[in-house]
């Protein structure tokens, strides 16, 4: 796959993305230096959050999750694609769950605060993302 624009990822996926489509995308995106999303961690009795900063500019593609997720769209307007693969415009402040085995990808449009709340009283990373994050197949380049 061409590297495309940020401003046409979410065009060029359309309509309705396959799961081999993401995985190219993401595998192209890899080649390239990685945007700076700080993230801030915050628990309660038995919830995790996990909360990602991203510039405007920016294109996320998500981890595969094991269950429906919470997400909370805190500050900032982005596209992103739903369950079903369709493309959607949603601004802040935005709530819905997103279902198992849903890897989405986010083209930022204005700078955006997101979180992702989880229920666990894990507070390990490593422990966190063995509970919740689909292993996916590594990314290898192969060589024409």
């Amino acid at each position: 796959m061409d590297l495309v624009p940020a401003e046409t990822v979410l065009a060029e996926l359309a309509p309705r993305p396959t799961y081999a489509r993401v995985r190219e995308l993401e595998a192209e995106l890899l080649k390239h230096e990685q945007a700076d999303c700080p993230i801030t961690e915050h628990w309660a009795d038995g919830i995790y959050g996990r909360e990602m900063f991203a510039a405007a500019g920016t294109v996320i593609v998500g981890k595969l999750h094991r269950h429906a997720t919470l997400n909370v769209l805190l500050q900032g307007r982005l596209k992103v694609t739903d369950a079903d693969g369709s493309v959607r415009e949603m601004a802040a402040p935005a709530v819905y769950v997103t279902p198992a085995s849903c890897k989405k990808v986010a083209l930022v449009l204005e700078d955006i605060r997101w979180l992702n709340v989880l229920p666990t009283k894990l507070t390990d990373m490593a422990a966190i993302e063995a509970k919740f994050i689909v292993p996916e197949t590594p990314l290898i380049e192969v060589s024409p």
